[in-house]
């Protein structure tokens, strides 16, 4: 399929505004790329859930802030399930402020209180401090759900791009770490693949799709500082051979996505071993197209799939999700 028309047009007018940002600062960077993606995001009020809070726990000498989305669920006083969101950005870039459009509208697909997690971010914090700060939130909310509402029992785990990474890779920490149980993982167009070379769509879509491999090799080498970091266990998830026993899980990759073959890989590797896994392919889509929520249908349409997904994966009593 061609790329889709209006991501093209979209793209084209990215190209023509785009600044130079190869002379600047981390931090210059990143003010840049957030202040980029709050522009992106659809009016908040248009996803209205029935509460926003935030808490901040303490972990390791440092404290990790969340902000915990509850939905709108009539005729029930019960305790909700609960999802918990990595943000993307290359473990640079992105924070709660960022994604709390998409939040929003994942918590009122889901029908799960929905806590976004504001992990430490590299340079400043180089692996494997946002690895740690994701297991320390899901262990947070396994510890604390019922304080919010939320049922410690069901806990899934979501993220986009390199938070798709932290959820995969959290889902089989709780696995082999002794918990919490976590009922699903949900995969946004994942970043998997630490390696220099990188697998074929790095290469087919280096240019011109908004990310590009020169982005996703700058961002890396702020977060995994030297070989051993990239080879280790936790950033190697696309050639590990125990992921047996895993939270079954959705993929969602699109076709023009520089990364897009490293969830196709991954949604292979979990159903090769024996886990639950459905991989959704969206096509004529770049990476991090989910961005246009409440501006393209496909965008939409993501959101409302994930959603589906994970109030099926965390019904009482659900062994799996299809």
């Amino acid at each position: 399929m061609t790329l889709d028309p209006q991501f093209a047009h979209w793209l084209e007018e990215a190209a023509a505004n785009a600044p130079d940002v190869s002379g600047l600062s981390v931090q210059e960077r990143r003010r840049i790329a957030d202040r980029g993606n709050l522009a992106l995001q659809t009016d908040p009020a248009e996803y209205s859930v029935a509460d926003v809070e935030e808490r901040r726990f303490k972990c390791d000498g440092h404290e990790i802030g969340v902000r915990i989305y509850h939905p709108t669920v009539h005729g029930t006083r019960s305790t909700r399930p609960v999802t918990v969101f990595y943000h993307g950005g290359g473990f640079v870039t992105g924070s709660v402020e960022t994604y709390d459009v998409i939040c929003r509208a994942l918590c009122r697909a889901s029908k799960s209180i929905l806590v976004s997690v504001d992990y430490r971010l590299a340079p400043e914090h180089p692996f494997p401090a946002a690895a740690e700060d994701a297991l320390a939130a899901l262990r947070f909310v396994g510890d604390n759900a019922g304080s919010f509402g939320g049922d410690a029992t069901r806990i899934a785990l979501a993220g986009d791009s390199a938070g798709g990474q932290l959820a995969a890779l959290t889902a089989l920490r709780a696995r082999d770490e002794g918990g919490p149980a976590v009922m699903g993982q949900c995969l946004l167009y994942p970043q998997l693949d630490a390696s220099p070379q990188g697998l074929a769509s790095l290469e087919r879509f280096a240019e011109g799709h908004g990310y590009t491999r020169a982005m996703r090799d700058w961002y890396l080498s702020q977060y995994l500082v030297d070989d051993e970091a990239r080879d280790h266990p936790f950033n190697t998830l696309l050639s590990r051979h125990d992921l047996a026993g895993v939270a079954p899980a959705l993929v969602l990759t699109a076709e023009y996505d520089p990364v897009g073959d490293e969830g196709v890989r991954y949604a292979e590797r979990l159903a090769a071993q024996g886990v639950t896994v459905r991989h959704s392919r969206y096509f004529g889509m770049i990476h991090a197209f989910v961005r246009r929520l409440g501006q393209h249908r496909q965008a939409d349409q993501a959101i409302e799939e994930c959603g589906a997904w994970l109030r099926t994966a965390l019904s009482p009593g659900s062994g799996s999700a299809g």
